[in-house]
């Protein structure tokens, strides 16, 4: 038909009418027409509307969160709320002394350099071996037979030195760690002077850190690595007890005790630290201030000179500046962080973990931190795995081609726990053991047919064991004690530390008793050591049964 412009309209016929919607067909016909005297918008599609209205919900989330960030990053609280008021925050002052503070950046100040601040790199590594350095340096003192020092060292208390030396034998891991503090420590105070952000932070520094902290900076911008590297570590030495003497009256709140504060907020959190974990790193700090002042008051290098002094003893001299700032007496960093670890210690001895293990009531389930475990399919993967150890024992280290572990009935060991003899355990009676235990060894190989290839023989000098071989059934034996080591851990009751396992001894040696016994057809694993040890100076004497699955 025509249009009223003289414009032929398609006509629709029902069949079309009834396949499109009167909605779609009145839009498509109006559009054609009024589209020739002026333009119009084609309507909106449903696409296109939920595509608008999600960039404006996105709009609206990305501001949302860039305010919950804000707050997160900000310590601002209702801080006369008594509910956040407790003992513990009241003690540390973090509260009032990082109000408002954007404590991410200030936690970021002191994090380990990136590869693009070379120098500050160089710096990190630098405090690093000299804190191991000062290790070695009171290894030093004890095998000098000065253990003297090591009871007033220890000590806080300036009218009386320690009932026992400061602990000389730490784990190099420990060391480590204790060093990140003040490697932390110098590159948060080189943040705050480069971008000149003390009040931004809260604390100032006195003009003599300021010189120190500057001359520390040249000598790693514009000095050279080999020329400079005994004046880098004595100047970094000279620093650090720069901000050790630093007592309250100079500028307020020292140095030291500001950034103690900051290791005391966690960023993935965004919470403060509770006191059991936080009195180990302040026991860090502290156990850098005291090496360092040894150094700086005993240099390695110089105390075979120094022993010869008659008229000021090596240990007057660490007296000299210890009796100032390690004493408990003086208005010190020192004295501030370690009454915060003592008081921090007492609440932690009362205080009652949080939970991370949950039964369901039929005890089928176990949930550790949320996640849960079917006990069923616990068990079972276990029982698996004490077969693959038990097979690659037979296979792999006994020769075994049936896959059988040939060993004696438990029931039948004889095992003198009162024995103390070096070399003993529940395997060996008399020295013959050892020879008969070889040739049964060497018995299952030829019978195995060597595959391995462990015997070479050339002809010239006689049967020989082949290296690469050994390797291999070193690399066999190592994976085994690994899946024993998981096994027992799990299997053998409450697990101990790390530690404790791997100090396990099978036989007496020089240094102590075994930890293996056999008792009943049972293995029983003991095990003396434990983390209080350091402090308390007392074993603490655990047994656990091994299953039966274990001690087959």
């Amino acid at each position: 038909m025509d249009g009223e412009h003289g414009k032929e309209v398609v006509c629709m016929s029902a069949t079309d009418i009834a396949r499109e919607s009167l909605y779609q067909v009145l839009i498509r016909d109006c559009t054609y027409l009024i589209a020739r005297y002026f333009p119009v918008e084609a309507p909106e599609t449903t696409a296109e509307r939920f595509a608008r209205m999600n960039n404006a919900v996105s709009r609206l989330v990305m501001v949302a969160q860039a305010g919950e960030i804000d707050s997160i990053r900000s310590t601002q609280v209702a801080i006369d709320t008594l509910s956040v008021r407790t003992p513990w925050l009241k003690r540390t002052k973090w509260q009032d002394r990082f109000a408002g503070k954007d404590m991410t950046s200030l936690v970021e100040l002191g994090e380990k350099p990136g590869q693009g601040e070379a120098w500050l790199l160089e710096l990190w590594k630098d405090v690093g071996t000299l804190i191991r350095r000062c290790n070695d340096g009171l290894k030093d003192v004890m095998a000098r037979d000065w253990d003297r020092i090591l009871y007033w060292l220890a000590s806080a208390k300036r009218e009386s030195a320690r009932k026992a030396p400061m602990n000389v034998h730490l784990q190099l891991k420990t060391v480590d760690q204790y060093g990140s503090y003040w490697q932390r420590f110098i590159c948060f105070c080189m943040g705050v002077l480069d971008k000149n952000t003390e009040e931004i932070a809260g604390f100032k520094f006195t003009k003599e850190q300021k010189e120190v902290l500057e001359e520390l900076r040249a000598l790693y911008v514009l000095g050279h690595q080999d020329e400079e590297l005994a004046l880098k570590r004595k100047q970094l030495l000279r620093t650090s007890i720069r901000f050790i003497r630093q007592t309250v009256w100079d500028v307020g709140t020292p140095a030291l005790v500001f950034f103690s504060g900051i290791l005391g907020y966690k960023k993935d959190t965004g919470r403060w630290r509770e006191p059991k974990d936080y009195t180990n790193i302040l026991a860090g700090i502290l156990w850098c201030m005291r090496v360092l002042v040894l150094e700086y008051t005993l240099p390695m290098s110089s105390r075979d000179r120094l022993g010869q002094d008659k008229e000021v003893s090596p240990l007057e001299r660490v007296k000299e500046v210890w009796d100032k700032f390690l004493v408990e007496e003086e208005d010190c960093p020192f004295a501030t962080l370690h009454s915060l670890m003592v008081y921090g210690m007492a609440l932690a001895k009362n205080t009652v973990g949080a939970g991370t293990t949950n039964w369901s009531y039929d005890a089928r389930y176990l949930a550790f931190r949320g996640r849960q475990v079917e006990m069923a399919l616990w068990k079972g993967f276990f029982k698996d795995l004490t077969m693959v150890a038990e097979k690659k024992l037979a296979l792999g280290l006994l020769f075994q081609k049936d896959g059988r572990v040939l060993g004696p009935n438990l029931w039948q060991v004889e095992d003198d726990q009162s024995r103390e003899d070096i070399g003993y355990y529940f395997g060996r009676k008399e020295s013959r053991d050892w020879k008969e235990a070889r040739e049964k060894m060497l018995s299952w190989l030829e019978e195995a047919g060597d595959p391995y290839h462990l015997i070479e023989d050339d002809g010239e000098e006689g049967a020989m064991f082949a290296a690469t071989a050994i390797d291999k059934y070193q690399a066999l034996d190592q994976e085994f004690r690994e899946l024993l080591y998981i096994l027992v851990l799990a299997m053998g009751g409450a697990s101990p530390r790390g530690t404790e396992m791997a100090s396990l001894k099978y036989m007496n040696t020089q240094h102590g008793t075994r930890n293996i016994f056999v008792c009943g057809g049972q293995v029983m694993v003991v095990t003396e050591y434990n983390k209080t040890e350091s402090v308390t100076k007392q074993q603490k004497v655990r047994s656990g049964i091994m299953c039966a699955d274990l001690t087959m």
